[in-house]
């Protein structure tokens, strides 16, 4: 007797690992997050300035690099008695800012768990908190940036006057192997801050005009009375100066 194997498929196996999940489930975790985030915003780093910037211990940021540089997501480039980090994959620096624009606009929806403003201070080499999310938003509205659904930004029609005032020239701007400007996600507002080439030059020009000022002892930086005004007629920007802000 013939048997009939028509409804005798056969069983189907594991199904194979997918790289996404394991590509997303390295930058889960926390530490090994922030390092692929500071090499792309601020670029190639010694382990030793990882370190110091990131605030962590030198044997636990160590383990965190060789998974990073097991995995292909950085190398080291030995210096002399310093290796140097950078990423291995430029992909990872377009990554990072879809992140961002993404869990931005999921954070901007009602629910549980929102973070407290925090105080206004540097992130990196740019502005961040409520005043680095007010001028990212000023700029946006005054047409000096478009925002694209990457995370990247490009300049907008009015970017020359509109950054003009704030004291920079973007046509003299170099970024070199940086990325011109693109959304940060500001962890304590929930709302994006300029970073990238221009956004350090945005924060270097207001502190040169006193407009901005450095705190003792940290990355908090406070607007003052003179900076307020000036913003306020450059953007529209209508912001109270910080404690103690001349």
């Amino acid at each position: 007797m013939v048997q009939d194997r028509r409804n005798h498929q056969p069983a189907a196996g594991p199904e194979p690992a997918d790289p996404r999940a394991e590509l997303l489930g390295l930058l889960a975790e926390p530490l090994r997050l922030r390092v692929v985030d500071r090499l792309g915003q601020a670029g190639p780093a010694t382990v030793s300035q990882l370190a110091g910037e990131l605030e962590v211990p030198l044997p636990q940021l160590s383990n965190h690099l060789r998974r990073l540089r097991e995995h292909g997501l950085v190398t080291a480039e030995r210096r002399g008695r310093q290796a140097v980090y950078r990423l291995a994959d430029p992909g990872l620096e377009l990554l990072l800012p879809l992140l961002d624009r993404i869990t931005g606009r999921l954070s901007a929806a009602p629910g549980p768990g929102r973070a407290r403003p925090g105080p206004s201070r540097t992130c990196y080499r740019h502005l961040a908190g409520p005043l680095g999310v007010a001028l990212y938003r000023g700029l946006v509205a005054r047409r000096a940036l478009d925002e694209r659904p990457d995370g990247t930004l490009a300049l907008g029609a009015a970017a020359a006057p509109a950054l003009a005032a704030l004291g920079v020239d973007p046509g003299a701007l170099d970024p070199g192997r940086r990325r011109l400007a693109f959304q940060c996600l500001d962890a304590t507002e929930r709302a994006p801050h300029l970073a990238g080439a221009l956004g350090d030059a945005v924060a270097a020009a207001l502190l040169g005009r006193g407009w901005v000022e450095r705190t003792p002892g940290g990355r908090e930086v406070r607007l003052t009375t003179r900076g307020a005004a000036a913003l306020d007629r450059a953007l529209g920007l209508a912001l109270a100066p910080g404690p103690g802000g001349a």
